[in-house]
């Protein structure tokens, strides 16, 4: 068995982890998802990587997976995890360079600069226009305890840099495709020589889809 521990996007909260850790916890392994919740309002990238060391599952077979705008803290995190993960997993995810670090696009930083009132940010929820949400989770129970939970963060988070830890990219790692707007980050994994596997749908299909999902972050 392994210990899991799965990181949210910092727009997220926990909850969108919340089928793929049941379905694991159901096939025998630890699995842990630590909050950013509270990191991200503060506008840090520094007390999001904080916040999953601090939570992070302990055990044999580490495995860290990050789903979307975790993927760039993935380094960070498992460089303080000790032991070490064994394998990192990005789902859906914006990947680190291999070195050096990683920013925000300009062309992003200008639309959400066009959306922050006062330095702070709408939830992600909000960013693209009506009827999103409906369609990444149509029961509407779920797509309501999702929403509740979206942090509004300060734009500085996006004005951050993050960088990589020397020589991460030795650490096994796998990319998790769910939806096409990722495709471009899944050419580079693939580039990368990392194994890559596809389970097209949309972007919040580690709540819809759980068992998909498990079945290739036990691989």
């Amino acid at each position: 068995m392994s210990s899991f521990t799965l990181v949210h996007s910092p727009l997220v909260g926990p909850l969108s982890w919340s089928a793929v850790q049941a379905e694991l916890r159901k096939r025998g392994h630890e699995v842990q998802v630590p909050s950013l919740v509270s990191a991200a309002t503060s506008g840090s990238w520094q007390a999001c990587v904080d916040a999953a060391v601090a939570g992070a599952a302990n055990g044999d077979g580490l495995v860290l997976v990050g789903h979307s705008g975790a993927g760039p803290l993935l380094p960070a995190i498992a460089s303080r995890m000790d032991p070490p993960p064994q394998r990192l997993v990005f789902v859906d995810a914006i990947l680190p360079p291999e070195e050096g670090e990683r920013s925000v696009s300009a062309s992003l930083l200008q639309h959400l600069r066009t959306i922050e009132t006062e330095g702070r940010l709408p939830p992600w929820s909000e960013w693209f226009g009506p009827g999103i949400m409906e369609d990444l989770i149509p029961d509407d129970d779920l797509r309501s305890a999702v929403v509740a939970e979206l942090p509004e963060l300060p734009i500085s988070y996006f004005e951050g840099v993050i960088p990589v830890p020397s020589g991460w990219v030795r650490t096994s790692c796998r990319y998790v495709l769910l939806s096409e707007a990722y495709r471009e980050e899944a050419a580079e994994a693939t580039s990368r020589g990392w194994q890559v596997y596809e389970h097209l749908g949309s972007h919040l299909d580690i709540l819809t889809r759980p068992v998909e999902i498990a079945d290739s972050l036990e691989r």
